[in-house]
C-alpha cells in the first residue's frame, strides 16, 4: 500500500536536495523553456542537453504526451540528480472537450458542477502530457464590462469559483499526491483596480486567495507586478502570506522579480524564462544572494514533491502513469451538467416555457440557432447546435434563419442588402406559428447589433408569444418601446454541448437554476435585473427568517418553500451589511457572504441553516490583517439580492472580541501547500 505524503517528509526531502545541488542546478529548477517546433531537430537536442545538466525547471508549449515523456525520461535518467520537469500550460475552458466559459458558469452558482468540469480538464491535460495548469485566472467585471473569462462582479462567487476550480484541477491521488498542480492567476484583479472598489483592490485578491489556499490547497499563485502605489498595496496586503507560516508553494511574481534584477528590463519569468547561466552567474558575483535562490528553488521543489515527481526521481523510475481517461462521452456528460446549469431565465411572463402542447407549432428564428461555433467562444472545434439538441429531443419545430447569410461567416452586425427579405419571410412565417423561439448572440458590451435589433422587433411585433435566447457573453434585457420581453432565456457560451442543454431546458427536460452572477443595468446604470437574479419553472418562496445568537456564532435560519408543480432547484442568497452612523447601508447592493443551492419536488419544504462566522462579519485591512468591530449589521436573505426577507445582527464587543481573538486572520495558518495546520 502506498503511504500517503507528509509535510515532515517533504521538508526532509527538499533539504537534502538543495545541499546536493549546485548553483547552477538551482538555478535551473527556475528556468522555463518553450518546446521546440515540430521537425526542430537541433533545437530539441540543444534542450535535451541543457535537461542533462540541470539547467532546465520546466518546458511551456509542449504539443503531446509522447515529447512529454521524452523530456521527462532525459530529465529522471540522464541529469545528475534525476530532478523531473514541470509542462505548464493554460487549460482555460478545456483540453479536448470544451466547457462553459467562465461567465457562463459563474452563472451556475454550482461549486460541484465547476469542481467535476475541472476535473475533466485536468484529465485531458495529463493525457497531453500537462502537469501544471496556469489557472484558474480569475477576473472580475462591473457594469461596463464583462468578458467571457469574468467570474461576475461578486468577490464572495468568484473565491467559491476559484476554489471549486483549484480542487477540480488539484484532484489528488492515493498517496495524497496532485495529478496537476494550479496557479491562480489574479493579475486581472489587480490591473483593474480602482480606489473605489474594493472587490478588485488588493483586499479583494486576498480574500480570493485565501480561499484558494486554505478551501484547495492551490500549488502556485501569480499576480502580475503593476509597481507604483498599487503594487505597494499588494505587498503590503499579502506580506503575511509570504512571512513564516505563510504560504510556500510557487509565487510567480517572485520569479518576475528575480528576472528584472537579472536583466535590468521588464520581462517576465512566466513569459519569458530565466536563464540558467545569467543567473548563476549574478549568484557568483553576490547580486543575488544564495539565500533568496534557495527559497525560490525549495518552493519549486515542494511542488514537484506534491505532484509525486520527486518520488519518481529518487526511485529511479518513470513517473507513475494514471489509468486511462474516461471516454469522451463521460466528458461530454461533465460539460453537458454545467451546461444545463448555467443559463438563466430572466423573465418568464406570461409563461412561455417550457414549451408544450400550449406552445402550439414552434417557429426556431435566429442563425445562432443553427450555429456550432458560438458557443465555443472562439476555441477550434464544434459544438452543438440548438437545433442538433431539438432534434435530438424530437420536438417538433420549423427553422427559418431570419437574417441572410454573412460571407466568412461573421455574425450579423449592421443590416446587409438581403436582410429586408430574410426579415420579412420570418415575418410572415412567425405570423402562422404558436410560439417564436428568437436565437441571438450579443457582444460582451451587451449589444446585439444592428441586424439583430430589426429582427428582434420585427418578431416581437409579429407574433407577441416570443422567447427570445441569447447567447452572446453577457446577458441582455432588451426593451421595446420602453417594455421588457416576455421571455428571456440567456443561455451564454456554453462549449461542446451547448445545444443540447438549451434544448432540456427549452423543452422543460430540465428546469433552469442559473443566477445573474453580475446585475444587468441601463445605460444610465440603473438597474433592471438584480445580481442573483434567476427564475426556475418552480415555484419557490422563502418564509420565517430569524437570527440565533451562539456564544461565538451566528446563524441566520429560514424556510424555503415549492409552492409549485415542478421540481426545481433554488439557490438561496445572504448578503450581509454594517449599517453606517446614519443607520444606512454604505453601497446600492449589500455584499454576498453565502448562499445553498437546494432542490425541492413539489410541495417540499426545507428548513435552511446559514452559520454566519467572522468573514462574513469582518474584513480584511489595507495591511493584511484582519478586523471584527461591534456594531449592527443588516442580513438579507433572498432569491436574489433584491427579493427576499431581511433581519437585523447586533454584534456587542464581548462577541466581537471573541471572534476576533480565534486567529490574527480568518483562515488556518497555512504550512505546506497540501497541508493545513491550525494555530
Amino acid at each position: 500500500m502506498i503511504q500517503a505524503i507528509t509535510d515532515t517528509e517533504c521538508q526532509r526531502l527538499i533539504a537534502d536536495l538543495l545541499a546536493y545541488m549546485s548553483p547552477k542546478e538551482k538555478a535551473g529548477q527556475l528556468a522555463m523553456r518553450s518546446a521546440p517546433l515540430p521537425g526542430d531537430r537541433g533545437e530539441r537536442e540543444r534542450l535535451a542537453a541543457d535537461i542533462r545538466k540541470g539547467m532546465i525547471g520546466s518546458i511551456k508549449g509542449i504539443r503531446d504526451r509522447e515529447q512529454a515523456d521524452y523530456f521527462q525520461n532525459i530529465a529522471q535518467t540522464e541529469s545528475r540528480l534525476g530532478i523531473p520537469l514541470l509542462f505548464p500550460a493554460r487549460t482555460g475552458t478545456g483540453i479536448d472537450t470544451i466547457f462553459p466559459t467562465a461567465l457562463a458558469a459563474s452563472s451556475s452558482w454550482d461549486m460541484k458542477a465547476i469542481e467535476t468540469s475541472e476535473a475533466v480538464i485536468a484529465q485531458e491535460a495529463e493525457r497531453r502530457g500537462i502537469n501544471w495548469a496556469f489557472g484558474p485566472e480569475i477576473v472580475l467585471s462591473d457594469e461596463r464590462r464583462a468578458p467571457s473569462d469574468s467570474c461576475g462582479q461578486d468577490t464572495h462567487l468568484a473565491a467559491r469559483i476559484a476554489a471549486a476550480r483549484i480542487r477540480g484541477l488539484q484532484q489528488t491521488d492515493a498517496s495524497g499526491a496532485f495529478a496537476l498542480l494550479s496557479c491562480l492567476d489574479l493579475s486581472g484583479i489587480i490591473a483593474s483596480y480602482r480606489q473605489d472598489d474594493k472587490r478588485t483592490g488588493p483586499t479583494g485578491a486576498l480574500d480570493i486567495t485565501l480561499a484558494a489556499i486554505t478551501e484547495a490547497n492551490v500549488g502556485a499563485i501569480a499576480i502580475d507586478e503593476l509597481g507604483g502605489e498599487v503594487q505597494h498595496a499588494v505587498d503590503t496586503a499579502f506580506r503575511f502570506l509570504k512571512g513564516p507560516g505563510g504560504f510556500d508553494g510557487i509565487w510567480l511574481s517572485e520569479w518576475d522579480d528575480l528576472a528584472r534584477d537579472l536583466t535590468g528590463s521588464g520581462v517576465t519569468g512566466l513569459c519569458d524564462g530565466i536563464s540558467a547561466d545569467l543567473l548563476a552567474t549574478a549568484i557568483d558575483q553576490g547580486r543575488i544572494s544564495a539565500e533568496r535562490l534557495d527559497s525560490l528553488v525549495a518552493r519549486v521543489l515542494r511542488a514537484k514533491f506534491r505532484l509525486g515527481l520527486l518520488r519518481a526521481a529518487l526511485s529511479s523510475s518513470q513517473a507513475p502513469q494514471t489509468n486511462d481517461l474516461p471516454t469522451p462521452i463521460h466528458n461530454r456528460e461533465a460539460a453537458l451538467e454545467l451546461a444545463r446549469r448555467s443559463p438563466v431565465l430572466l423573465r418568464n411572463e406570461p409563461q412561455l416555457l417550457p414549451l408544450g402542447i400550449d406552445s402550439g407549432d414552434v417557429l426556431l428564428v435566429g442563425p445562432a440557432a443553427s450555429d456550432r461555433s458560438a458557443p465555443l467562444a472562439g476555441r477550434a472545434g464544434i459544438a452543438a447546435s440548438i437545433i442538433d439538441g431539438l432534434e435530438q429531443l424530437g420536438v417538433p419545430h420549423r427553422y427559418v434563419s431570419g437574417l441572410a447569410l454573412r460571407d466568412g461567416g461573421a455574425g450579423p452586425g449592421d443590416m446587409i442588402a438581403a436582410d429586408s427579405m430574410a426579415i420579412g419571410m420570418a415575418i410572415e412565417a412567425a405570423k402562422r406559428a404558436g410560439t417564436v423561439v428568437l436565437v441571438l448572440a450579443g457582444t460582451d458590451k451587451g449589444e446585439l447589433g444592428e441586424a439583430n435589433e430589426q429582427l428582434l422587433y420585427a418578431l416581437s411585433a409579429a407574433n407577441p408569444r416570443l422567447a427570445l435566447v441569447t447567447m452572446g457573453p453577457r446577458p441582455i434585457d432588451p426593451r421595446i418601446s420602453g417594455k421588457s420581453l416576455p421571455c428571456i432565456l440567456h443561455a451564454g457560451q456554453l462549449g461542446t454541448m451547448s445545444g443540447h442543454a438549451i434544448a432540456e431546458l427549452l423543452a422543460g427536460e430540465t428546469s433552469p437554476s442559473g443566477k445573474l452572477s453580475l446585475e444587468i443595468c441601463t445605460p444610465d446604470g440603473s438597474t433592471l435585473l438584480p445580481f442573483g437574479h434567476g427564475l426556475t419553472y418552480a415555484d419557490f418562496a422563502l418564509t420565517e427568517f430569524s437570527i440565533e445568537l451562539g456564544r461565538d456564532t451566528i446563524f441566520a435560519i429560514a424556510q424555503l418553500h415549492n409552492a409549485g408543480n415542478c421540481e426545481g432547484t433554488e439557490t438561496v442568497q445572504l448578503y450581509i451589511a454594517r449599517r453606517t452612523a446614519d443607520g444606512e447601508t454604505r453601497s446600492r447592493r449589500m455584499p454576498l457572504v453565502d448562499f445553498q443551492r437546494i432542490r425541492l419536488r413539489p410541495g417540499e419544504r426545507e428548513t435552511l441553516t446559514f452559520e454566519i462566522g467572522r468573514e462574513a462579519l469582518g474584513s480584511h485591512q489595507p495591511d493584511g490583517s484582519f478586523r471584527i468591530e461591534a456594531g449592527t449589521f443588516d442580513a438579507f436573505l433572498g432569491l436574489s439580492s433584491e427579493r427576499g426577507i431581511g433581519g437585523e445582527i447586533t454584534l456587542s464587543e464581548q462577541m466581537a472580541r471573541t471572534m476576533t481573538v480565534q486567529g490574527v486572520h480568518p483562515t488556518p495558518t497555512i504550512g505546506s501547500f497540501g497541508t493545513r495546520r491550525r494555530a
